[in-house]
């Protein structure tokens, strides 16, 4: 006879928090798992990535992840990699089908509010600004998952490639939905006569924007700029929208045949910080810098 136990659980408002974390740290070790196992099987050589592999690869990740992936238990991880049943949806039960309608709709919600928020923040800056630069970002190449590398001395068998790690940044990234809200930001500015100009982004949040100074080495962290030529510090992500703004203004005023980054420095910095104030219609500039 199989007996099944049931227990309440009563959790503080602090342990709810960290269960919380939990599940959501494992299931984005469980969905990137899934992830490499169906590229894996995409490939041309329709290989099989299976538990042992990668439990095996454990131990990389969470050295790689310390801060997330790192602090739960080990063994927890390889139960969420273990378990990948799916079940058919013929094979469905009523229980089944109501809780695949409810996170349907949960995630309806989701792009819904995603949806609203783009064009009210559009909206926003359209009706506020003359002019809007931001970076012209890849994003489909930002979000691409990493390729199997197959291993030399085992024909059949993969070596780690961070795809668990890399599905959680792409996850990140396409919750902020940036193609969206820039396509509807350029609809509504050219609905509005504004305009929007897409700059290169290589080195907009490491160039120092009071002297022109570019180098790694002048983002120390990630939230902090530190120029080691003049010792101006500002927050990088201010940095990256100054300079992202002072490029769309260059460009904007360059001839079409000669529209590219510009490399500021001396006297040419000088004057596009000059005219970077305002327009010409008495509205504020704005740039917009969807990531640092």
């Amino acid at each position: 006879m199989i007996r099944a136990y049931k227990f309440l659980m009563r959790p503080t408002a602090r342990q709810a928090a960290a269960l919380g974390e939990m599940l959501r740290d494992h299931c984005s070790l469980y969905n990137g798992a899934l992830e490499e196992r169906r590229d894996a099987y995409r490939h041309v050589s329709r290989t099989t990535v299976r538990y042992g592999l990668q439990s095996g690869q454990l131990k990389d990740i969470r050295a790689f992840d310390p801060e997330r992936q790192g602090r739960w238990s080990f063994s927890s991880q390889q139960q969420a990699l273990s378990r990948f049943p799916r079940r058919k949806a013929k094979d469905r039960t009523r229980n089944h089908q109501r809780a695949v309608e409810k996170v349907a709709a949960l995630h309806g919600k989701v792009r819904r509010q995603r949806l609203d928020h783009a064009h009210k923040t559009a909206l926003a800056l359209v009706r506020e600004h003359d002019f809007i630069a931001h970076e012209d970002l890849k994003i489909r190449n930002m979000t691409k998952a990493p390729g199997p590398k197959p291993d030399p001395e085992k024909p059949s068998s993969f070596l780690p490639n961070g795809a668990a790690a890399k599905a959680g940044l792409n996850r990140s990234i396409a919750d902020a939905g940036w193609g969206v809200f820039l396509a509807i930001l350029h609809a509504k500015a050219e609905s509005a006569g504004r305009e929007v100009m897409a700059v290169d982004p290589r080195n907009t949040s490491r160039r120092c924007p009071e002297c022109g100074h570019t180098a790694k080495e002048n983002r120390p962290t990630q939230e902090k700029f530190h120029c080691v030529s003049c010792g101006h510090q500002a927050h990088a992500d201010t940095v990256g929208a100054l300079n992202v703004l002072r490029a769309g203004l260059v460009r904007r005023n360059a001839p079409s045949a000669e529209r590219e980054t510009p490399h500021f420095k001396g006297g040419e910095e000088s004057r596009v910080r000059t005219t970077s104030s305002d327009s010409g219609h008495g509205r504020r500039r704005a740039t917009l810098s969807v990531a640092g």
